[in-house]
């Protein structure tokens, strides 16, 4: 088995880059249309250049497809929940 290349991301302090907060802003803007909708109740959406990437129900399979697809720095994967709900998230390291 080949080891895996790791790519390192320049970060300017910020937690998130310039794409991901440009992505979290595009979730925040819609999640109150999401939590409308039963079927996107706690499903893990993979936000991509300000549009919906794929929506799944593990936060591993969200993470598959992103970082298949997409630069680390340029997607997030959140889950639609609301505010007053408990989420409890454990997640297995993806090799």
């Amino acid at each position: 088995m080949e080891p895996q290349q790791i790519t390192t991301v320049k970060r300017t302090g910020e937690f998130f880059s310039a794409k991901q907060k440009e992505a979290m802003d595009f979730f925040k803007e819609n999640l109150s249309k999401w939590l409308e909708e039963p079927l996107y109740l706690h499903k893990h959406f993979v936000i991509y250049d300000n549009h919906v990437s794929g929506i799944f129900d593990t936060f591993e399979a969200a993470f598959l497809h992103a970082v298949s697809k997409y630069p680390r720095d340029a997607f997030i994967i959140q889950q639609v929940v609301r505010d007053d709900e408990i989420v409890n998230f454990i997640y297995s390291a993806v090799c």
